[in-house]
């Protein structure tokens, strides 16, 4: 079970934790999350505490300090949760505290053979929730409206000012999943930021055009589904576009979309920035 840093620099309030093939009985809890967030709990013991998940259900778990060596983990109830989650090795979970409870949010990563049938699959959905112009004097950080984020994501990213959450993204270019912070920075703004968009935009080499419009969409699997839930029946992607770049000369070979060079990327194809978000899986990374 791997557990990832938030941020070194920022709030600690989630962590994430990535299931793996150990996961099946008990999973681990970040050992600065435990220590921040969860009540005192001496070396050996044990305590149930109530969890949420993104939807609100409540689930009782026992939380253990484990005495060989100073970790913490879920035991009884864990199991529950997954099965009902439908988690599976490679997805990932977090840990948040929102107000005074505790928090379990789900994240399923889409195999291979999903994103096969979500191009060919004619009910899949994509709704555009956000769209950004990338400042390239910034790139560590993508600022957005308050009013564009709470009134496009889920209720359950919506936090404080000066608090954050981790939201998962795919990338459908390179065909994998990875997590970015969302900060409620001020009144007027959230930033999406942290060691996976830095690294996202490094990867995609973003930096070096004059102009980048990011586009995030919610991909809905199943539109006719009663109950729509996060990562089971629909999850969000990052698509982009790109303008002209700073660096003619150099001619990168990248793996996103260029409006008017022909040296760019070619992935997620536009006309214009007003065009819906869609996105082509022709190329493997």
């Amino acid at each position: 079970m791997e557990d990832q840093e938030v941020d070194e620099n920022g709030s600690n309030n989630s962590q994430v934790v990535v299931i793996d093939k150990y996961s099946s009985r008990s999973v681990s809890i970040p050992n600065k999350f435990a220590q921040q967030h969860l009540p005192p709990l001496a070396s050996g013991k044990s305590m149930i505490l109530e969890f949420e998940d993104f939807g609100g259900n409540k689930f009782m778990m026992e939380v253990v300090h484990s005495n060989y060596g100073d970790y913490y983990y879920i035991r009884t109830g864990w199991d529950i949760f997954k099965n009902q989650h439908k988690l599976e090795s490679g997805d990932f979970i977090y840990f948040s505290k929102k107000n005074d409870s505790y928090v379990i949010y789900s994240w399923k990563t889409p195999k291979p053979e999903e994103l096969d049938l979500q191009v060919s699959n004619e009910s899949i959905e994509r709704v555009q929730v956000l769209v950004k112009n990338l400042c390239a004097k910034d790139p560590k950080c993508l600022r957005i409206s308050k009013q564009e984020v709470e009134g496009n994501l889920d209720e359950h990213l919506i936090v404080q000012v000066g608090e954050e959450i981790i939201l998962p993204l795919h990338d459908p270019i390179r065909k994998k999943s990875f997590t970015v912070q969302l900060m409620h920075a001020d009144q007027e703004e959230y930033h999406i930021r942290g060691r996976g968009w830095e690294e996202y935009v490094a990867q995609h080499n973003l930096f070096i055009f004059d102009e980048t419009t990011i586009f995030v969409n919610k991909v809905i699997l199943d539109p006719t589904a009663e109950v729509q839930l996060v990562n089971i029946s629909y999850h969000y992607e990052i698509t982009y576009q790109t303008g002209a770049t700073n660096q003619p000369q150099k001619k990168p070979k990248l793996l996103g979309t260029t409006a008017g060079t022909s040296s760019a990327p070619a992935s997620t194809a536009f006309n214009n920035s007003s065009a819906p978000a869609s996105t082509s899986d022709d190329n493997n990374s």
